[in-house]
């Protein structure tokens, strides 16, 4: 063999190792990577997810925080809590919400629970007709659990005193027309902390909305069913509510509003010593200016006439007639429109001593200042 012949051989030889070498260390291809969220998000139409994370500081001159919400400290800063919404709504067809709130917010709404199920409901949409199956919103009240979607702080005293929060059951809405809606619905009763008892009957939900034109809209819902709720937790008696709320967008900065209240409660201790139907009356008004972009103000204002202690006294006690009023201002800045700084100002008073100062001593005035920072999603 020639040194030609050799050196061919050799340099096959080495080539074949090599393709051997390179074939060995080549990776295999990658497995696909799994989708992100906002993939997912984006390639389902009208899939969502929302929620907001906010806290506060709260100081009152008074050693508790009587008829508020979710004011619970009287001189301190306050975790209020994140709140998250997963949620598929087509205007046609099957969908779903969730609402999950966290924090001492959920405390408020549940108890000593730091989570809360706010909502969680089914929903088919045809045409003009809506059906609902699960946990949802009251209609009842101007203001909403979401600090987003209020212009002052603190909540008033007929969306934490007079006013059913979250309930379960089923409810169907028919848009006639973009000025009337009808609602019908029947739920397991007031959804206030805890569950409604065994053995009580159902509550009737029924409710009108609308928005004949661009400067007006309005709400008429009313609630009829046994419940614990209000007097002595012993009496279930038949509770009912007439909720109204109307708002008036004056022009593009001044906005007004306006909620009622009427509340009864059967088989109750009434003022003048018998057994009979109480009641208690609210209305609260409302009015926010934007005077920028960024700044706005607002003031709210309320007073419920508590004939019969239904509202002043709550699940304790009822029979002591009372008048509550209460003057609330509030300054709102935003940044940017995730973010929303506030401050307000707030006195209750009450015909009857039902606050304490922090000496202890009975007094018919509670005042506060509360600063409030939000991030919403």
């Amino acid at each position: 063999m020639n040194k030609i012949a050799i050196a061919a051989a050799v340099a096959a030889v080495l080539a074949s190792y090599a393709g051997a070498a390179s074939a060995q260390t080549t990776p295999a291809p990658a497995a696909p990577a799994a989708p992100s969220l906002g993939a997912v998000l984006a390639a389902t139409p009208g899939l969502s997810i929302t929620g907001y994370v906010y806290g506060t500081y709260d100081y009152f001159d008074t050693s508790s925080t009587l008829l508020r919400a979710y004011d619970t400290k009287p001189n301190g800063f306050n975790a209020n809590g994140a709140a998250a919404t997963v949620a598929y709504l087509p205007s046609s067809g099957f969908g779903g919400q969730v609402t999950v709130i966290g924090g001492n917010d959920a405390k408020a709404l549940n108890g000593s629970n730091s989570f809360y199920l706010n909502n969680a409901f089914v929903q088919y949409a045809t045409g003009g007709l809506t059906l609902m199956g699960g946990k949802f919103g009251s209609l009842a009240g101007f203001e909403v659990t979401n600090p987003m979607g209020n212009a002052t702080v603190s909540r008033s005293i007929l969306f934490w005193d007079m006013e059913p929060g979250s309930l379960t059951g089923v409810r169907a809405s028919y848009a006639v027309s973009p000025a009337l809606t009808l609602i019908g619905g029947v739920n397991n009763g007031w959804g206030y902390t805890g569950s409604q008892p065994n053995g009580l009957g159902k509550t009737i939900e029924l409710g009108l909305s609308g928005s004949p034109n661009s400067m007006f809209s309005y709400m008429a819902d009313y609630y009829r069913g046994q419940s614990p709720w209000f007097g002595s937790s012993a009496n279930n008696g038949v509770l009912q509510l007439l909720d109204l709320v109307g708002t008036f967008n004056v022009n593009s900065a001044l906005t007004l509003g306006a909620n009622v209240d009427l509340l009864s409660k059967d088989n109750s201790t009434l003022a003048n010593g018998t057994i009979g139907t109480a009641k208690a009356n609210g209305l609260a008004l409302y009015a926010t200016y934007a005077l920028t972009s960024e700044w706005g103000v607002a003031a709210r204002g309320e007073y419920v006439d508590d004939k019969d202690g239904l509202v002043s006294y709550g699940n304790s006690t009822t029979g002591t007639a009372n008048k509550l009023k209460e003057l609330t201002l509030a300054v709102n800045y935003t940044p940017m429109k995730n973010v929303k700084l506030s401050a307000e100002v707030r006195q209750d008073r009450s015909d009857t001593a039902i606050f304490t100062k922090k000496d202890g001593s009975p007094t018919t005035k509670q005042s506060s200042l509360e600063l409030m920072a939000v991030y919403s999603f």
